[in-house]
């Protein structure tokens, strides 16, 4: 019995015959089997009909009795050559493990995005902080180097003390960031 498919331009061939077509292809290949070797196994004298159902280059027919035979064959399921899973294994025990398996993966993946984008955002963060400590250490020495210039600074200048007092506390609070980010970072560094 056969499975009929119009014939249709190759561009616009059925979804399910180019599926089944890459996914024969797909298990033949997790086998390590040449195109003759399955074949023979799932019923052909040669390897020419296999090679049209792979390319998918015969949508007129399609054989009814190929996709579990193939999945015997292939020990393979018949979802997966159908294109309806990808997960290859016969067993939905472990057809469903690996899809958990690969959806952990995914997550793990999509973590280690979020880690390695925190990462870099903190590491320019750190940079800014850094170049910002540099000025208010520049700022700090630029302070008492004018308060030594004018022995009046503390005396005459209205909020001079104040203004010494704030350079220094800007550049300790510089440094106590500073600091912090750095250990933020080492916290978060990836370990790939």
């Amino acid at each position: 019995m056969e499975l009929r498919v119009d014939r249709t331009p190759k561009k616009s061939r059925p979804q399910l015959v180019v599926t089944f077509g890459q996914r024969m292809k797909a298990a033949r290949e997790l086998n390590g089997w040449t195109q003759l070797k399955a074949a023979r196994l799932i019923g052909y004298v040669n390897s020419s009909k296999l090679n049209r159902i792979e390319l998918a280059s015969d949508t007129n027919s399609f054989p009814i009795w190929l996709p579990p035979k193939a999945a015997e064959v292939y020990q393979v399921s018949c979802d997966f050559l159908l294109g309806l899973t990808d997960a290859w294994e016969c067993n939905h025990t472990a057809a469903l493990q690996s899809q958990i398996a690969q959806a952990i993966q995914q997550s793990q993946l999509g973590q280690d995005n979020a880690i390695r984008q925190l990462y870099n955002l903190v590491s320019c963060i750190e940079s800014a902080v850094s170049i910002n400590l540099q000025k208010n250490t520049e700022f700090k020495d630029l302070v008492v180097r004018f308060r030594c210039i004018n022995p009046g600074f503390d005396t005459e200048l209205k909020l001079g003390a104040k203004l010494l007092r704030m350079a220094d506390e800007a550049s300790r609070e510089a440094v106590k960031v500073s600091r912090q980010l750095a250990e933020y970072r080492d916290s978060i560094k990836p370990q790939f």
